[in-house]
Order: C-alpha cells, then structure tokens, then sequence
C-alpha cells in the first residue's frame, strides 16, 4: 500500500469546487476502496481515502474529519 499525502488549501469559495465531506467528526476515513493507495490529510496524516486506485479521484477537495483542513488531490 502506497500513502501519499494530499495538498492542504484553503477553503474553496461556495459553488468552486466538489467537496467532500461528513457530518460528524472524528469518521473517517471518508472514501474506502479495493485499490493499492491511501490519501493523507496533509495537516494531520490521517488516512482520508483507503485502498483507493492512484488516479481514480482528481479534482476534488476532501474535509478531513479528523482537523477539519480542506484538502486536495492533483491529477496523477
């Protein structure tokens, strides 16, 4: 399995972008897969996408439920 941490950016102004994310805090991680890659919050290295396909999510931004940073994934 292969970690990669994601990009910390901003808060995306409303209507900008496709955000991810839960309700409840301290849930995660948000998306789960069969793949060979995890996505790290890049403030606090928590997993936000497990054993997902590198590639298969781009553009698109991911509230991390664990610090409530707003993450992002480049195209691979």
């Amino acid at each position: 399995m292969k970690n990669y941490q994601m990009e910390v950016i901003p808060e995306p102004a409303q209507g900008t972008a496709a955000i991810l994310a839960l309700n409840k805090s301290g849930q995660y991680p948000l998306m789960k897969g069969k793949g060979t890659t995890n996505y790290l919050c890049g403030a606090c290295r928590n997993v936000i996408c497990k054993s997902v396909e590198r590639g298969q999510l781009i553009n698109l931004v991911f509230k991390c439920p664990n610090c409530g940073s707003y993450n992002y994934i480049k195209g691979t």
